[in-house]
């Protein structure tokens, strides 16, 4: 049960507007499920990743366009086909008959961090959400638990059979819990039977954590910009407005998607209604492990590409070899018997601290009440 896309269509992107009153908005999401009985609830609340359905209350930011006095009036989920949905979205300006805590801003309750009624927009709390995202990568290691082999006439049977080769034994069943550093527990490297990683590798489906943290700020946080692709050096314990534990982050696991900020009125009072999106994979982290893989080795560590010094590998007629071989990770031929693969890994996005004074967003409710 997951929301596989969300997308605008530009059919019945509409906008209407009369001299004296605001301007009202329709944008029309289409939503791919992948299970037929994902009903509204689900659908209405859509969020792929890159796209989401926008919720009550929150401001008029599609595409290009801004409309910081235009606001989510309603959302209308309507089944197209067996896991396709189209929704409708309706933004508007605050009509004559709302009452002064209705959708005319971030939160038609106004309340603030204590849980009580407020008519100050930097008094109210900070808003967090959190939301499962499907999502797709190369299976590059798992635990080896057996093979499979169908015969000629159809019969299939599984032997929970030991990786072959002088290898350390990988236990059957084997520990699958999450080992925290990107992977779980009796991980080895997805091979053939002669200890070749596939490549391209295999894909897997799995889950991200996303987490939307809204908060009213008095100053526009250009400062904030810098966070914006870059991921958690250290352990990360989010906690809302009311110092409630909601989500968590292991070292480089939490990216920040993005930040945005808009100019808005509310009880006649200017601010800005901010946004951060934090993308959360506490199963492979945000960074990138390379196959260690080529044509050449060499016993000298600092050699540049393209040195003499390297030395082409050839096969047993002495040929340049047709396809690259596994390295160990320091220019040799990898020994099988030792090992499956090495993976040379990379940090690819900025990496901060975003705890305490370096950012503070582990705390949104005291980051807000500092700024403001």
């Amino acid at each position: 049960m997951a929301v596989t896309s969300v997308k605008i269509l530009h059919n019945g992107w509409t906008a209407s507007g009369t001299t004296g009153s605001g301007v009202t908005f329709n944008v029309v999401y289409q939503v791919e499920v992948d299970d037929r009985n994902d009903g509204p609830l689900i659908v209405g609340n859509a969020d792929d990743g890159t796209n989401r359905i926008p919720i009550p209350g929150e401001s008029y930011n599609i595409g290009n366009d801004r409309d910081a006095f235009a606001f989510v009036k309603s959302v209308n989920p309507t089944p197209v086909a067996e896991l396709v949905w189209n929704v409708s979205v309706t933004f508007g300006p605050r009509e004559p008959g709302d009452s002064k805590d209705g959708p005319d801003g971030q939160e038609p309750s106004g309340l603030d961090s204590e849980g009580q009624p407020t008519e100050e927009p930097l008094d109210e709390m900070v808003r967090i959400s959190v939301a499962a995202v499907n999502t797709s990568r190369a299976a590059k290691s798992g635990a080896y638990i057996g093979q499979g082999t169908e015969f000629v006439n159809g019969q299939f049977e599984f032997d929970h059979i030991e990786i072959a080769g002088n290898k350390p034994p990988i236990p059957n069943p084997p520990f699958t819990q999450p080992d925290g550093k990107g992977g779980i527990l009796d991980n080895t490297p997805i091979t053939n039977s002669v200890f070749t990683p596939f490549e391209p590798p295999p894909e897997i489906d799995y889950t991200r954590i996303r987490v939307n943290i809204r908060m009213n700020l008095r100053l526009a946080p250009v400062f904030w910009l810098k966070f914006v692709n870059s991921v958690n050096t250290k352990n990360l314990n989010i906690f809302d407005a009311f110092g409630d534990f909601v989500a968590f982050a292991n070292p480089f696991c939490c990216r920040v998607i993005s930040i945005s900020y808009n100019p808005a009125i509310k009880n006649g009072k200017l601010f800005y209604a901010t946004e951060i999106e934090l993308l959360i994979d506490n199963l492979f982290t945000w960074r990138l492990d390379i196959l260690d893989r080529g044509y050449c080795e060499t016993s000298n560590k600092n050699v540049s590409e393209g040195a003499t010094t390297k030395n082409n590998i050839v096969d047993g007629r002495g040929l340049p070899i047709a396809e690259p071989v596994l390295l160990d990770g320091h220019g040799n031929q990898l020994k099988l018997e030792a090992a499956s693969a090495v993976y040379l890994r990379y940090a690819v996005y900025p990496e901060f601290d975003f705890n305490g004074l370096n950012w503070g967003i582990t705390q949104p409710q005291a980051l807000q009440e500092r700024l403001n």
